[in-house]
């Protein structure tokens, strides 16, 4: 038995720039990064499809980057961030967290894991984005040079 294409049920609301980000985190990668990053965290906008990567050496790094960048699109932009869209990993929903999504006006809408038909935006690009990622995190073996750490 075929199994039925998943509807297409989108919200069809056209977002403004930056106004829903999608965020999710990749890994751990096979091999570190040569600065030691076993993680990747993306942040995509839903209107622009622009992603913005950061690597991560643990998952709980990912809280101060997301400030960060909510802050940085808010101020050099203008614009307001107002919903973001995760798949309810813990790192995404701390306390520390969500009391800044309350401070900053921020919607959180949370989908289920794995699903991409929820979170497609965030979940189909990170499929690539990690084999990228990985891509980078290995480097061939004439590349090292001993002590480096």
């Amino acid at each position: 038995m075929v199994q039925k294409p998943f509807p297409s049920n989108r919200d069809k609301r056209s977002y403004d720039t930056f106004e829903l980000l999608h965020l999710d985190i990749c890994g751990p990668m096979e091999k570190d990064s040569l600065g030691g990053s076993k993680y990747l965290l993306l942040i995509i906008d839903e209107a622009s499809g622009c992603m913005k990567g950061f690597c991560l050496r643990v998952k709980s790094e990912s809280e101060d980057y997301i400030r960060k960048y909510i802050t940085m699109v808010q101020t050099q932009f203008c614009k307001k961030v107002k919903f973001v869209r995760h798949d309810g990993a813990r790192e995404f929903a701390t306390n520390s967290l969500q009391l800044f999504y309350e401070e900053e006006g921020i919607e959180q809408q949370t989908t289920v894991p794995y699903a991409h038909q929820n979170n497609g935006t965030a979940i189909a690009p990170s499929g690539l984005s990690s084999r990228s990622a990985a891509a980078c995190f290995t480097m061939p073996s004439w590349t090292s040079a001993s002590g480096l750490n």
